[in-house]
């Protein structure tokens, strides 16, 4: 396999080292220093956090109602940082009341059973914060850089509501596929039944085109469904009524070293984003260049790179974890239950849990692990077995074989988040000293699962800044991606934790009885899959025609051949649609990994299970994909994936078995066909953004 991050990695290295180049000019940031970790609060829901939004449980007889606004603000994020951080968001204005923007504002509370009717209101300004490059499909020249939509990820949704990439409005017009206006300029109407179980799902925004930037500028927010299942085992105290949501992402801020080279989308503080693809010459920068690798450009139109340029992903420096950098969370010695969230653009998190260092503050002791970790649920809703993790900790590797591809079955790790996955966790911390600290920890390498040692910060790295990384991380300071967040265990108020909260605990560590069923829909998914059709399809990168790396989806069928001459199955959004599917089928995906990277792998409407995983031949699959050739047996998923899920890790080399049931959601009211596929539209897609972008997403329609 042409493992094209290996092969820019010792490029880049090698370069820099037999040339001398210790000062070379790199278009990338690094947040300014001298910013403290561990000095801020954790933000957590309410009128002093982020802002939950209130319906109007009366307009609408029987359905909740809201009403978004979609807005510029700004949002001072650490004392350490020269002034506040220009955003796009959300923000409730139900009722008529003022919007209150604040980062992840307008999170929404659902009960099962009980539909919400969304307004959105478009107020976003003509320009964007970051720069847009327009030569991304969908962000043409002369498209609205305010284009948005609503995508409830996770969500059971008519695909009218579903925010699918063509369905965005901006203030003025609307995109070719949106049919859910209101008659209103710069108004879209969403619906969703919400006939799913308790589970942690999000809204962010999936306009074509500005996917990545929206997101990234803060068009995101928590949508939670509870159920009357999770409100009896809450009741009953056996899982704990401590809530506490942590969406994790990473960020970069602007420098005055990007201001002085002329970096106009900001000042020093606001949000920062790669725009120039490194590079246009030999492979010294972060990301392969096709004509670097024997690529020729025959259209000279695209000799040149463009000024604003899309890049194959973007790892960050400096982690947020709901809105703020580097926070503290305050816990006492009780249970907690922690709804996680892997919001970034592209970083995996490998999540342990240790003490303090007693000798160096803000760091993390790895000889001593923190409490175990109880995984009860997935984005699918609960687990129908707790899982016991960080017992101990398992720190991330992988074996390499012969040539130096990853062997993923030898991978090691505690909790592993892709973006977009979630985790619904408990911790008992009533055995830790009142006084004591922790660290929750991070050791994913980035690209996910080989790395690149300048996306890795911690105190005391190696000064990477003349190959393009950043200066050594000083102790108790960013930038830092390994230590995330602090937890300081203070004296409890009021009476211990009843027994029953540690019984889920015990399910997780002996493994002999089962939480009570809450997954029935596992069982008719097994049952259903006997008849199933299997469906072959694959992942796939090579370059576009300006030379940049580029990740597609594809069947088994070739449909060319990529800068290395070998067979490419690759196909772009915009080409005809290969995913059509009948409502009510159900059908089995063998999903093959042509790339180096692991992909998380997000499917609209549906939920999946996992089946197996297997290795395979990459090169003798190129030639013969009838046919692949395995070299291992099928693995079954961890044991944190035996439930349902809408986003999947598909490892490089590796052979996904997937098994879905494409059901619509049965409405009281008609929903109309798309009029660009003649069905419902939906899409499936890789969740790192900017592959889902340039142009690793498909449509899929179900008719």
């Amino acid at each position: 396999m042409l493992n094209r991050r290996k092969f820019l990695r010792n490029s880049s290295f090698a370069l820099a080292g037999a040339l001398g180049l210790r000062k070379m000019a790199w278009p990338f940031a690094q947040t300014p220093g001298g910013i403290h970790k561990f000095t801020t609060p954790l933000q957590s829901l309410g009128p002093t956090g982020i802002p939950v939004a209130v319906p109007n449980t009366k307009i609408y007889p029987g359905e909740d109602y809201y009403q978004i606004q979609l807005g510029q603000f700004t949002q001072q994020m650490h004392p350490d940082l020269p002034g506040p951080t220009k955003f796009w968001g959300y923000a409730d204005t139900t009722n008529g009341i003022a919007p209150n923007y604040r980062y992840l504002g307008g999170v929404i509370v659902a009960q099962k059973g009980r539909p919400v009717r969304l307004k959105a209101v478009n107020k976003l300004p003509d320009v964007h914060p970051l720069p847009v490059d327009t030569t991304v499909t969908g962000a043409e020249p002369g498209q609205a850089q305010n284009r948005a939509c609503i995508h409830l990820h996770g969500g059971h949704t008519p695909w009218t509501s579903d925010g699918g990439p063509y369905t965005w409005f901006s203030p003025t017009a609307n995109g070719p596929s949106f049919l859910n206006g209101t008659g209103v300029p710069g108004e879209a109407i969403y619906r969703y039944p919400n006939d799913s179980s308790a589970r942690f799902e999000w809204y962010h925004d999936h306009a074509m085109g500005l996917t990545r930037l929206n997101a990234y500028a803060g068009l995101a927010s928590a949508y939670i469904i509870r159920d009357p299942q999770e409100l009896l085992l809450i009741a009953t105290k056996v899982i704990p009524s401590n809530e506490i949501p942590l969406v994790i992402q990473d960020k970069t801020f602007v420098s005055q070293v990007e201001i002085d080279k002329g970096y106009t989308w900001g000042k020093v503080g606001e949000l920062w984003y790669p725009h120039a693809y490194e590079s246009n010459g030999p492979p010294t920068g972060r990301w392969d260049y096709g004509p670097a690798l024997g690529q020729v450009i025959s259209d000279p139109s695209k000799q040149d790179l463009p000024q604003v340029s899309c890049i194959p992903e973007f790892f960050s420096d400096t982690p947020v974890i709901n809105g703020t950098l580097y926070p503290f969370l305050a816990v006492e010695p009780r249970h907690y239950r922690f709804r996680i969230l892997n919001g970034s653009q592209a970083r995996f998190y490998n999540l342990q849990l240790y003490y303090e260092q007693s000798s160096t503050p803000g760091e993390a002791d790895l000889g001593k692990p923190g409490p175990r970790m109880v995984q009860i649920g997935t984005e699918g809703g609960f687990l129908p077995v707790p899982v016991a993790l960080n017992s101990p900790p398992r720190q991330f590797s992988v074996q390499l074989d012969p040539i130096g591809d990853p062997i993923p079955s030898t991978m090691t790790y505690t909790l592993l988040m892709a973006p977009a996955e979630r985790a619904d966790v408990v911790i008992d911390f009533s055995k830790v000293p009142s006084g004591s600290k922790l660290i929750l920890y991070n050791d994913a390498p980035a690209p996910f699962p080989m790395g690149d040692d300048r996306n890795d910060y911690f105190t005391g790295c190696p000064d990477q800044t003349n190959i393009g990384g950043a200066p050594s991380t000083n102790p108790g300071m960013g930038a830092n991606t390994r230590t995330l967040m602090q937890i300081q265990v203070v004296p409890r108020v009021g009476a211990a934790d009843p027994q029953s909260m540690s019984l889920l605990e015990q399910f997780a560590v002996n493994q002999t009885v089962a939480m009570p069923q809450v997954v029935p829909e596992i069982e008719l998914l097994v049952a259903a899959s006997k008849k199933a059709k299997v469906r072959d399809l694959t992942l796939n990168e090579d370059f576009d025609a300006y030379g940049r790396l580029v990740q597609m989806l594809g069947t088994n069928q070739p449909t060319g051949t990529d800068v290395s001459g070998a067979p490419f199955f690759g196909r772009g959004y915009m080409d005809p649609a290969t995913e059509v599917v009948q409502n009510g089928s159900t059908e089995i995906w063998r999903i093959f990994n042509l790339t180096g990277d692991t992909h998380p792998m997000h499917f609209h409407l549906v939920n999946v299970r996992v089946l197996s995983r297997q290795p395979f031949d990459v090169g003798s699959y190129l030639n013969d994909p009838a046919h692949p050739a395995f070299t291992g047996p099928a693995r079954p998923g961890d044991l944190n994936e035996i439930g349902m899920k809408e986003t999947v890790r598909m490892h490089p080399g590796e052979c996904a078995t997937v098994v879905m049931t494409f059901s619509l959601p049965s409405l009281p009211y008609a929903v109309p066909k798309s009029p660009r596929t003649g069905g419902a539209e939906y899409v499936w897609h890789c969740h790192i953004l900017e592959h889902e972008e340039h142009d690793m997403m498909r449509p899929l329609v179900v008719v």
